[in-house]
């Protein structure tokens, strides 16, 4: 899949650490309300499809444990 395929990008930096995450939510082939995740360039393995709720709730569960 190229750049251009990506319809969402995510990028987070800890200015403390110095270490970023990059999300790419990919559209699907066929019509759906979901997407393909990448992470830092690798394709996501605890939530390859989900939808933009289920991301920003995984996330944001993320961001309050660090």
């Amino acid at each position: 899949m190229s750049q251009s395929d990506v319809h969402y990008t995510l990028s987070l930096v800890n200015h403390q650490t110095g270490h970023q995450l990059k999300l790419e939510l990919i559209d699907l082939p066929f019509p759906a309300r979901s997407y393909r995740v990448r992470v830092n360039g690798e394709w996501a393995k605890k939530l390859p499809v989900a939808s933009k709720t289920a991301v920003m709730r995984q996330l944001r569960s993320w961001w309050v444990a660090h």
